[in-house]
């Protein structure tokens, strides 16, 4: 694998609605013990600096130790706009930067050491991110070029779409080939909670 990037910072997306499951937050589902933010926020530990963009319920535990956090302005204004939001926060020094949806419960320190891997490899203004099997790219579960998420988050409006983020950066894929659960698999219903519930059990 090549040398990876010296240094990188994180952020995860936690403002949804999550309307199929009552009104929890997905970020704070529980999956073997943890919640699904605090498994990404251990995945992500090596981070120059990690920020949690979004509302979080009010009874929700406290974030770690030098985790940050942001709202984005307005309030539930898209994911584009959360970006931004958190880049605010995000050193100057750091030249990558991941940006991750926060209902990921299997995004794994092994699956970021690949996308810096490969986007590392590929040079300097490209990104990488996983595809999930049946090929479609997950723009929310990817590592990036920082200057040029920058640039594009410069003044986007709030409702714009994620992938105006992501305009005119190349960008490599990453297929999951291990056995283990896929890193870009999201709890998006309750169907899904329960699957990720029951690989976590089997992994144990």
């Amino acid at each position: 694998m090549a040398e990876l990037p010296s240094s990188y910072a994180a952020i995860v997306l936690v403002g949804g609605k999550a309307r199929r499951f009552a009104g929890c937050a997905k970020s704070e589902l529980v999956v073997e013990g943890a919640t699904i933010l605090e498994r990404m926020l251990s995945a992500i530990e090596d981070a120059a600096v990690r920020v949690v963009v979004g509302a979080r319920p009010a009874d929700a535990k406290p974030l770690p130790a030098g985790v940050l956090q942001i709202l984005e302005d307005p309030p539930r204004s898209g994911p584009a706009r959360s970006v931004a939001a958190g880049l605010a926060l995000v050193p100057d020094h750091c030249d990558r930067v991941a940006i991750l949806g926060g209902d990921l419960p299997f995004f794994t320190a092994e699956a970021l050491d690949l996308l810096r891997g490969k986007a590392s490899a590929a040079g300097a203004e490209t990104g990488a991110l996983f595809c999930d099997d049946a090929g479609r790219r997950q723009w929310l579960c990817g590592l990036w070029p920082a200057a040029l998420i920058r640039r594009n988050a410069a003044g986007i409006e709030p409702g714009a779409p994620a992938r105006r983020l992501f305009t005119g950066i190349e960008v490599e894929t990453v297929h999951w080939d291990e056995a283990s659960p896929p890193p870009w698999f999201d709890c998006d219903t309750p169907a899904d909670l329960e699957q990720a519930r029951s690989w976590a059990a089997e992994l144990k």
